[in-house]
């Protein structure tokens, strides 16, 4: 049930509107942002709300039951709130998000919870982000089981999957000599050719730290992205990379010695070499 103090009631009574939009993103890592569409910050129930603007929302569409409650939200990007850095790290994904309004002229009132819910899909384009808003129900519509096929569907290194790559070459840490946003020079990369290839690159520090980014391919002294980095890592940056698996039992025997744990139906017949014949 939504509730609203008497002052905020009075606000929203009165014919000539105070009313500030609110939103609160508490991420997974613990940071909390507040945002507003108001001229300048507002400090609302503890939190205090950065005025941001450019600050655009879509419609509301408030209902009662699990639904979706139809929000989506964007505004320019800034290193203080929403950085391209942090959106490309991951740190907005699944973020907890509550669009609330309050009296600009009286923040200590309180706010009105208008809509909640968790960061779906986010973009940029240009110097903007938009964010939409996913309901509960989102969740309940989310596939759960597995599905046969030959390829393993454990991700690699993860419980199911049970390799261990502490202390192994199938992971390594370097440091970068020259980068651009789709290559990393690092002279210190001396592994066989191909090793690398379809595996995962984490950067380890700077604005940048978090990101994880595939690797198309990696030969000795040079690691080729599968896409794009939103900037470039500085020289001297740190990153991890892991050696890639392509989901195949002959994979995961030869190159993992790892067939007991392999997660897929080797012997399942592939739909897509059934529909060449």
């Amino acid at each position: 049930m939504r509730t609203t103090s008497a002052a905020l009631a009075a606000a929203l009574a009165r014919p000539l509107g105070s009313l500030a939009r609110l939103w609160r993103v508490e991420r997974h890592d613990g940071a909390v942002i507040g945002l507003t569409d108001h001229d300048r910050d507002l400090v609302v129930e503890g939190t205090l709300y950065r005025a941001r603007a450019g600050m655009v929302p879509g419609a509301v569409d408030a209902r009662t039951g699990l639904g979706v409650d139809g929000l989506d939200v964007g505004g320019p990007l800034d290193d203080d709130a929403v950085s391209a850095a942090d959106i490309a790290c991951g740190r907005f994904d699944d973020a907890r998000v509550d669009f609330a309004i309050a009296d600009w002229t009286a923040p200590e009132a309180g706010r009105l919870l208008l809509a909640a819910g968790r960061i779906g899909e986010i973009s940029i384009t240009g110097s903007r982000w938009r964010a939409e808003l996913r309901g509960v129900s989102q969740r309940l519509q989310q596939g759960i089981g597995m599905a046969y096929g030959p390829d393993c569907t454990a991700d690699f290194a993860d419980a199911r999957c049970g390799v261990a790559v502490a202390g192994t070459g199938f992971e390594v840490d370097g440091v970068i000599a020259a980068a651009t946003a789709t290559a990393i020079a690092d002279p210190a990369r001396t592994e066989t050719a191909g090793w690398f290839d379809g595996g995962r690159l984490t950067i380890l520090d700077g604005a940048l730290a978090g990101l994880v980014a595939d690797v198309a391919i990696c030969t000795q002294g040079g690691i080729v992205l599968a896409r794009p980095l939103p900037t470039a890592p500085p020289v001297g940056c740190g990153y991890r990379l892991r050696v890639g698996c392509d989901k195949r039992m002959a994979t995961c025997a030869t190159r993992f010695d790892n067939a007991a744990s392999f997660r897929g139906f080797p012997f399942t017949p592939d739909p897509g070499a059934l529909e060449a014949e």
